[in-house]
């Protein structure tokens, strides 16, 4: 096997490891994606077709397909054991009949109906960046219906250049190039073809929800006498991850960006 799908299985692994358990594999909050879908619901049909795309082990499915009771839902992630987690949740809840879990590839989500153009509704929750916005924009747009909603969430800069601190700086421009400001994104998905509301900016507790039952997850690990060296590597960049949002926080916010097919 080739060192460079060794070397991704490895790493794989190490997240299965470390998210073993944990509901939020990213900044989220229920409240808060309830009161977005809450925001919609008027607006969509009443059997909705729905794509939760980067679903992870499903924090947001579930909550889409509770609030839109309707709807058939397309849950969709790259990694098989969050895909099996998922599916076993949707089981033990009664959703199972609602809810396809596929593993695959965001760039090329396949079909509920067989259908190009099919969804009401594309949802992504803190996995846009390893697709990319502009290629997402792109790709996505024409799995939506005519005045289908694209939603989703990014890290943005919430402060200025000159306020941001130089660890955050520094951190945010290696790991994620593509951050940019809430506005930026916006003129982005108008120039890509969208109608774009106003995005919502989140507090804190999307931060929290997802740093503190890692930290613990992390400490944990850490009294593990032998590790592999990719879940080292892996929880030591969560931790550096952590850090600089201990010390600098308030220079990133999520945001939710809601827009519709133009």
């Amino acid at each position: 096997m080739p060192a460079m799908v060794t070397d991704q299985n490895a790493m794989m692994d190490a997240y299965t490891v470390v998210f073993d358990g944990l509901s939020h594999l990213g900044p989220g909050d229920r409240g808060l994606t309830l009161d977005i879908v809450a925001r919609i619901s008027p607006e969509l049909p009443a059997r909705p077709r729905v794509a939760d795309l980067g679903c992870g082990v499903g924090a947001s499915t579930m909550v889409l397909a509770q609030a839109l009771p309707g709807a058939r839902v397309l849950a969709l992630d790259s990694h098989a054991p969050f895909i099996a987690r998922l599916q076993n949740m949707a089981v033990t809840q009664g959703l199972g009949d609602r809810i396809d879990a596929v593993v695959g590839d965001m760039a090329a989500p396949p079909s509920l109906d067989g259908t190009r153009g099919e969804f009401d509704l594309i949802w992504s929750e803190s996995a846009i960046y390893s697709l990319g916005r502009g290629q997402a924009f792109g790709r996505w747009r024409p799995l939506l219906r005519p005045n289908g909603w694209l939603v989703f969430s990014d890290v943005v800069w919430q402060n200025e250049p000159a306020q941001r601190s130089e660890r955050a700086t520094a951190f945010w421009s290696e790991e994620y190039p593509d951050i940019t400001t809430a506005n930026a994104i916006v003129a982005d998905l108008r120039m890509a073809g969208f109608r774009a509301l106003e995005p919502v900016l989140s507090g804190r507790k999307v931060w929290s929800n997802y740093y503190e039952p890692l930290r613990q997850r992390l400490e944990q690990l850490a009294q593990l006498q032998q590790r592999s060296q990719a879940l080292t590597d892996l929880m030591a960049e969560l931790e550096t991850e952590i850090g600089v949002y201990d010390q600098a926080g308030d220079d990133v916010a999520l945001a939710f960006f809601l827009a519709r097919r133009d």
